[in-house]
């Protein structure tokens, strides 16, 4: 295999990956992780350039700075990666700081002709490697398990390759400009060809990686209220009919609690539909906030919410509905230079087998709520078979 014919056409194939992928980011730029992927391509693109230039340009660029993109291009790579399957930022900025050190410590090294220099680049990259493996076996659940999966054994085989590879240099290319002679080296040439087909791999995974999430983003869709990102009636039935069969399997006491907004229509018409739906948005992330994690909420009505809460009694759902009451009273919601409150009449009631379903018991906790806005609102009433 000939040296410059691998690199043209090892270009061209990644050169059509990355314009491929780009027009992906252009249409989903939303989604960071892809574009930290398609960032790590077109730093990868350039470097193979410049790679395949050894022997034509300056070693400063086709060794020294070829060598150093490698690097970052993978880093950038690890950096998708994680945002697809761990789902936050990176706190530490110690990463940052490592591929920095590494670049200049290797920038030092080839420009002081010091021998050995190339392990500062391969122990970075074999470390990257690693670190994405880790990564993805660790938090890749969910609709990116089997991305996850392919990816981390792509990378696996990458990191033996790359080993051999920093094999080879240590053995016979101590100084990184030397390489220009291995171009007639088997082992070099064939070596470099498995990263190449490893890298089609790696393009194919973060095509597999967007789908899923796209995927995702529509089972959250058709699940969630678009306005205030709480679940929707039918996610709650879902919900509903799931926790109530464990109740009932395992005798396990399930809660449900019925919120609605008092005079929402007035509160419309007095700060306008913009308002009502800033006050709607509010009342569910002050409501998740305070909730449990195995606790449910749902937008269930226009201004009516509905919260599952498994493992409750009725009174310990009482005292959670009355904490929420007190603590959507205190709200204040800015809105155009105007401060709104506003208030919520709550109704609670306990799962009973003997009594019917979700719906006979959304029907009592429905009740209940209804109770307290006859009692006054701004209250919290149960369901009376429960009062004691």
């Amino acid at each position: 295999m000939d040296y410059g014919t691998f690199f043209f056409t090892n270009v061209a194939s990644m050169t059509v990956f990355t314009v491929c992928l780009g027009v992906l980011v252009i249409r989903n730029r939303r989604v960071t992780g892809l574009n930290w992927m398609v960032g790590g391509l077109v730093v990868g693109l350039a470097k193979l350039v410049l790679q395949g230039l050894e022997g034509k340009a300056p070693l400063l660029f086709s060794a020294m700075l070829a060598n150093e993109l490698y690097v970052v291009s993978f880093f950038l790579q690890f950096m998708g990666l994680r945002w697809f399957v761990v789902r936050r930022p990176m706190r530490s900025r110690w990463p940052w700081y490592a591929v920095g050190l590494m670049v200049v410590v290797y920038t030092g090294m080839f420009l002081a002709r010091i021998p050995y220099g190339g392990n500062v680049t391969n122990v970075c990259f074999l470390t990257v490697c690693g670190a994405s493996v880790w990564v993805l076996m660790k938090n890749g659940r969910g609709p990116f398990v089997a991305a996850s999966r392919f990816a981390a054994a792509i990378l696996v085989a990458d990191f033996f390759v790359a080993g051999y590879r920093a094999f080879l240099t240590v053995a016979h290319y101590t100084r990184p400009w030397e390489t220009i002679n291995a171009h007639n080296d088997s082992r070099w040439l064939y070596s470099l060809a498995a990263m190449a087909f490893l890298a089609t791999f790696m393009v194919m995974c973060d095509i597999w990686f967007l789908v899923a999430e796209l995927n995702r983003e529509l089972e959250v869709q058709a699940r969630t209220d678009p306005l205030t990102g709480a679940l929707n009636r039918r996610a709650l039935e879902d919900a509903a009919l799931r926790e109530i069969a464990r109740s009932i399997r395992h005798g396990i006491p399930l809660c449900m609690i019925m919120i609605d907004i008092d005079h929402f229509k007035r509160l419309n018409d007095k700060f306008g539909h913009a308002a009502g739906d800033r006050v709607l948005q509010t009342l569910v992330t002050t409501v998740q906030g305070a909730l449990r994690e195995q606790d449910l909420l749902a937008r269930s009505g226009g201004e009516e919410f509905t919260i599952l809460m498994p493992h409750t009694l009725a009174h310990t759902g009482r005292a959670a509905a009355e904490r929420l009451r007190r603590m959507l009273e205190e709200l204040v919601v800015p809105h155009s230079s105007k401060a709104i409150r506003f208030t919520v009449s709550i109704g609670v009631a306990q799962f009973e087998s003997s009594l019917g379903g979700w719906e006979e018991t959304m029907r009592r906790a429905d009740s209940a709520m209804y109770k307290a806005k006859a009692h006054g609102r701004n209250r919290v009433e149960v369901e009376a078979s429960e009062t004691v």
